[in-house]
Formats: C-alpha cells, structure tokens, sequence
C-alpha cells in the first residue's frame, strides 16, 4: 500500500511539474524570423509564411508579425487584405515604420494614389520633415497627373537635401515628360579616302504628340560638288492598340537634283512580350525608274541596353539584294529618348538606306557609327557622332567614307 502511495505522488509531482514548468516554444523573434525567412525565400514559400504569421496572430496581437503578413499579403497581390492588416497596425501605431511605407506600397500597387496621397499627407502632418513621406506625395501627386504640385513638394525636399538622388531624378522626369514639342538642328559631313569633295547635310525638324500619336516634320538640305538639294518630309506614328504601333513617311523634293522625287514607307511595330518589339515595312525611293525596298525589324530590351536588328531587301535587276543593319544602345538615364550611348554597323547594298543619289551609286558597304546623346539641360540635349565605312561603287575603285555628326535638341 506503501508502494502504490508513493506511487501516486510521484504521478502527482510530475503533472505538477507539466503544469508549472513552461514547454519549449518558439519565441516571439523566431516567429517572426522564420516566417521572414519563409517569404524571402521566394514565391513557393510565401503561403507557409503566411500561414505561419496567422497562427500566430491568433494568438498574439503582434505589431511587427501583424506589418510582416500585411507585406507578405501584398506581395501575394491580396492588397484589400494587405489594406485590412497594416491598417490595424497604424490604428495603434501611426508612425510605424513599417507599416506606413508597406500600406503607400499597397496603395500604388493598386492604383489608389489618391489614397497613397492623402496617408502622405497625414504622416507629414505628424513630422512635416520627413524626406520619404515628402517622396511618397510627390510620387502619388504624379499619378494623379497633378505635376504642378508635386514639383513643388520636390522642390521643398531639394531646399532641404540638394543632393536627393530620389527627388532629382523625378523632378527630371516630371519637366521632361511636360516638354512635348522639340526642335532639332543637325549636320553630317562626310569626306572621302581619295580627296573628291566632301558632301553636306542639314536637317531642321518639328515634333508634336498629338492624340492619335506623334507627328514629326522635317526640312533637308544637302550639299554635294556644285549642287544644293531640299527636301520636306512628314513621319507619323500612330498609336493602334496598346503594344502596337505605326510608321508613316512621306517625302518630297522639288529640285530633285540629290533627293529622291519623292519617298513614300511605312511600318507596322507590335511588342511581342519579354521585352522584344517586332516590325515589318515597305519604302519606296523616287529616282529615276524607282527603287523599292522591304524591311523587317526585331528589338530586344535588356536592362539598360536596345538591340536592335533590321534587314532590308531591294528587288530589281540583275538580283535582289540585301542590307542588314545592327544597333545597341546604352541608355544613360531612364528617359528613354535621350541620354544614351549606340553603336551601329550596317552592311549590304545602300539603296535601302539611301537618303540621295550620291548614296543610290553604292553597290555595297560596310558602315561602323558611334554616337553620343547627352541631356545638358531639361530643355537640351547634344548629339555627336562619327564613323566609317568602306564603299564599293559603280563604276569606281573602292572608296573610305568618313561621317560627322552633331546635332541639337530642344524642347519646350
């Protein structure tokens, strides 16, 4: 009896113990550890985070896990849930910094900028100082096609901090996105290896979007042993459907002593996805009995480069004959038109991309060309270019062409 007594009291220090002596748990920091863990790990494991974070939350009201699974919602593109969370957290904690930047995510991420707008304005109500909610107005000022304001907002950061990467850049993209039209002066010279007159060419042009796409006019004078030529050419781009595009030319000059008569082309772009864009084409050159010319184009953006490819080909007597043409492009900055870097090489017969009769008497070429686009100010920008190439010509021994370039770019 003796025995089963301490028996049972045994059993009962020990349920004691159970009870009383705490059970190895995971800790609050590596909850949140390894659920961050989980998420950063990549898109397979972000439900188990989740889950994670959940059970979790069900049983403590954490903060940081509570920001935590509002982000990992977000990134999942659950936004109204991702709302409903951090929204909590900022309820109890309004200047929780991770939270806030999380929800003005969520907002743009959605495409509520005009709720992205009013959090930035409350946050700077609480700290008018703050460079990142002064960003966060601006930016959602911008989505809201309000460019006015938000240059003032980041003018005011500018005052502040005058080397603020983040706000430059974006006050730079808000005066290059309001300069619409632009204006452009430019001059090519080219010489040659066996000392024949060297040839000129300048080019005035106007360019304007307009609703149904960009329309640029083009005035071209070219100079070349005693004879000046003009010409006045119209390019159109129209916009078809999202990710579809066109190219229209019309040219006319009425000396015709180096232009064509006249030029007609046109061309049909379509983005194929994955960053590559696709085009085919026609041209046709007014010279004596004509030359008519097909083209077809593949580009492919990566990172900051444009590769471009382009082939023409030229039917007629005695053969049809070929042009191909090669670019990459190094864009300096993020506007897209200017500030680059690009090399081109071209080879095959000229026709294709003969611009006057001087051209037109290539049989073949190999052409290198480097050029420079610099911005010097949010209304300028230069270009500089050369190259060279060696021509086979009718009638002529070979020959070195030697080109420069420049030209100059404002917009207003």
């Amino acid at each position: 009896m003796k025995v089963i007594n301490r028996v049972l009291v045994y059993i009962a220090v020990l349920a004691a113990m159970l009870v009383f002596v705490p059970r190895p748990a995971l800790a609050d920091d590596d909850v949140l550890a390894q659920a961050r863990q989980l998420a950063w790990s990549g898109k397979e494991h972000r439900d188990q985070a989740l889950a994670l974070l959940k059970d979790y939350l069900d049983k403590e009201d954490d903060s940081d896990a509570r920001t935590l699974y509002g982000i990992v919602l977000s990134w999942q593109g659950r936004y109204d849930e991702a709302r409903e969370q951090l929204k909590m957290v900022l309820a109890a904690h309004p200047n929780h910094g991770d939270a806030l930047p999380a929800l003005l995510n969520v907002e743009f991420w959605s495409d509520h900028p005009e709720n992205a707008e009013q959090l930035a304005r409350d946050a700077l109500a609480r700290d008018p100082k703050n460079v990142e909610w002064m960003l966060a107005e601006a930016k959602a000022l911008r989505r809201l096609n309000r460019e006015h304001e938000a240059t003032k907002v980041l003018d005011r950061i500018l005052t502040m901090d005058h080397d603020n990467k983040d706000a430059t850049q974006m006050r730079r993209e808000i005066t290059v996105d309001s300069l619409k039209q632009e204006v452009q002066v430019s001059h090519t010279y080219d010489w040659f290896s066996d000392g024949r007159s060297g040839q000129h060419e300048s080019v005035l042009s106007f360019s304007n979007p307009t609703p149904l796409g960009s329309v640029l006019a083009r005035v071209s004078r070219a100079d070349r042993f005693s004879l000046v030529s003009y010409q006045t050419e119209l390019e159109f781009y129209p916009h078809i459907r999202p990710g579809t595009y066109g190219f229209i030319n019309v040219g006319y000059s009425y000396d015709a002593n180096l232009y064509p008569r006249y030029r007609v082309g046109a061309d049909l772009f379509h983005n194929i996805g994955h960053g590559y864009e696709v085009s085919g084409g026609y041209r046709h050159l007014g010279f004596t009995g004509g030359v008519d010319i097909y083209t077809f184009s593949l580009a492919k953006y990566y990172k900051n480069f444009l590769f471009t490819g382009r082939g023409f080909v030229t039917p007629g007597a005695p053969g049809t004959s070929g042009t191909a043409l090669f670019s990459a492009r190094y864009f300096l900055g993020s506007e897209g038109q200017h500030d680059y870097v690009e090399l081109r090489y071209s080879r095959g017969a000229s026709p294709a991309q003969a611009r006057t009769t001087e051209d037109i008497e290539v049989l073949s070429s190999n052409r290198w060309i480097l050029s420079y686009d610099k911005v010097v100010h949010n209304r300028f920008s230069l270009q500089f270019g050369g190259g060279a190439g060696q021509s086979e010509r009718a009638g002529l021994s070979n020959l070195w062409q030697y080109t420069l370039q420049g030209a100059l770019y404002y917009r207003f």
